[in-house]
């Protein structure tokens, strides 16, 4: 089992919904016009279809739909949960519920196991729990795309197809780079010949970084000597050095009679700290003015040098359009430009190599594809066509055609270097044709019918879900058609909305969808039907309204043998 449990609150006409799903065939009934479909669409709204306002229930501003899996036995989701931290709360980890509210004038809401999701999340989570077979579904057996997706979904080859697709990309990607080289070669070699050029005048310069800063300091001190050499002198004779009287002399004589007056009152002792400790600087400050002087030189040959050395850097940065403390990073940035060219000149030599390679790989995997492709073709029309027979279309025979893609250059696309076409055959003698040009409405309806029967055993999605295939069958074919979807539930959970008595027998379980309606509102329940309700509404189903003691016998009979067949086949 995979789908437990479904809660469908005001959408359409159904205003509160909870049913339980269970295992093997769940079969879906009701009067024309009650809304059996309706639990179908809530389900596609549910995995990601486009949201309307109009699917809110009148009178409501949005609708809720909810559905929990059990996610025991499906590796494939639980590694999807994990990956993306959306496991349920429970420790097991077993269980999968999925929500999504859709409102009127605001954006939908969705929620993996009650925390908030994109829409296209539910979409991917939801192509990995169910498989949903609309009643029109065979309408898009006429594509090409189908087509080719039915063969690879039977053939199983998805890690090869993924190899391919990848490979395909990468060769459309080295292509464009390749063909956006060629046509700016003339462009980049211009470019290079000004690089090299700009690069050689800076390398030249060989300019160093916060270099211009320190000229500048230079500069100022050099053209400055003689008063920087004037000022300190007459600042060292002031301190220290003037007989007449300098400060440090002067301050001394101060400190010391303080200093007596202090022995008197010691309030005194603070200024004489203070004054001392002024002293202590005044002799330290003779010490670094004497060390500055003697690094002043009157050198009119080094300044002349560090105009010119100025000059050099101005010019080059007027020329580069920058600062002169910018010129070392417009170097690296000019530099690495060069670099880059240069690769890019001498890389379409490595990006044809590189075509080259994953061309050749890309042949091999095509064409693996393709024998692979061809071996299920064969295969799969063989079991098609066998189905073809049991649904009523004697004679009828459907062959798929795989053909290569004739091409001088290499033919590269995600999907491979096949043609893929469903020929088909409705009568003994007639020759095959196109589907899309051969089969009537009805006819097309049961090969879909048969191609889906078939390719669901080899589906790995848990829940199929089949919306009235049976459109246009009875009779046998519709007893057929019930026991494929039987046999289709021994290892999937199917559900079937269906108008066939003989389809609706085979069900594990029944549902019924009843419309209800009073003064006030309309409304769609569904029930499930056991025992003598199921009796009456397979006899409804095979006589109309008025149910007469034959019609009731024949439903009966009906279910007694469908029980018999499952109890041999189980």
């Amino acid at each position: 089992m995979a789908l437990k449990e479904l809660t469908i609150h005001n959408f359409a006409i159904i205003k509160q919904l909870e049913i339980e799903i269970g295992d093997g065939l769940t079969v879906v009934t009701g009067e024309t016009g009650a809304g059996k479909s309706i639990m179908l669409e809530a389900l596609n709204l549910l995995l990601g279809s486009r949201a309307e306002a109009n699917l809110i229930r009148h009178g409501e501003e949005q609708c809720e739909i909810t559905a929990l899996f059990d996610t025991r036995k499906l590796i494939d989701v639980k590694h999807w949960l994990e990956l993306r931290d959306l496991n349920s709360d429970d420790d097991s980890g077993d269980y999968c519920l999925i929500r999504r509210i859709v409102r009127r004038n605001k954006p939908t809401k969705c929620y993996i196991n009650d925390q908030p999701a994109t829409l296209s999340s539910l979409r991917e989570v939801g192509l990995l729990l169910v498989d949903l077979h609309g009643q029109h579904e065979h309408q898009s057996l006429m594509r090409k795309s189908t087509q080719r997706q039915i063969i690879d979904q039977f053939a199983g080859h998805n890690a090869r197809l993924k190899e391919m697709t990848i490979l395909a990309a990468t060769i459309r990607r080295l292509k464009r780079e390749i063909a956006e080289l060629d046509q700016n070669h003339t462009d980049n070699a211009n470019r290079l010949d000004l690089l090299s050029f700009q690069l050689n005048e800076l390398n030249e310069a060989a300019i160093g970084e916060s270099e211009f800063e320190q000229l500048e300091e230079e500069h100022a001190r050099l053209s400055n000597a003689q008063q920087l050499i004037s000022g300190i002198k007459v600042a060292i004779d002031a301190l220290f050095l003037n007989d007449q009287g300098n400060v440090s002399s002067e301050l001394g004589k101060y400190v010391n009679e303080l200093e007596t007056l202090a022995n008197v009152d010691s309030h005194l002792l603070p200024t004489t700290d203070l004054l001392n400790s002024a002293l202590a600087q005044i002799d330290e400050a003779r010490s670094t003015l004497e060390s500055a002087l003697s690094q002043i030189d009157l050198d009119p040959e080094r300044l002349q040098e560090v105009e010119q050395r100025m000059n050099t850097i101005i010019n080059l940065a007027r020329k580069h359009r920058c600062t002169e403390n910018e010129l070392p990073n417009h170097h690296a940035r000019l530099q690495n430009e060069l670099d880059r060219l240069q690769t890019d000149i001498s890389q379409p030599d490595d990006l044809q190599a590189e075509l080259k390679m994953l061309s050749k790989k890309y042949r091999e995997v095509a064409a693996r594809v393709s024998s692979k492709r061809s071996a299920t073709a064969r295969k799969l029309s063989a079991k098609i066509t066998q189905q073809m027979q049991e649904l009523g279309m004697k004679g009828g025979e459907l062959s798929i055609v795989v053909e290569p893609i004739i091409d001088d250059k290499l033919h590269v696309s995600e999907n491979g270097s096949d043609r893929i076409e469903f020929m088909v055959s409705t009568n003994y003698g007639v020759p095959l044709k196109p589907l899309q040009k051969t089969a009537s409405g009805g006819e097309l309806s049961r090969i879909g019918l048969a191609i889906q029967v078939i390719t669901s055993e080899k589906s790995n999605t848990p829940t199929l879900v089949f919306d009235e295939v049976d459109v246009g069958v009875g009779g046998k074919v519709a007893e057929i058609v019930g026991s494929r979807l039987k046999m289709l539930g021994k290892h999937a959970q199917v559900m079937c909305i269906t108008h066939l008595p003989q389809v609706a027998a085979k069900g594990d379980q029944h549902l019924f969808v009843d419309k209800v309606s009073d003064e006030k509102e309309t409304c769609s329940t569904i029930i499930e039907l056991k025992d003598d309700m199921r009796t009456q509404e397979i006899a409804r189903m095979l006589g109309g309204r008025v149910i007469t003691e034959r019609t009731r016998a024949h439903a009966e009979e009906m279910l007694a043998e469908s029980a018999r067949t499952a109890k041999k086949t189980g």
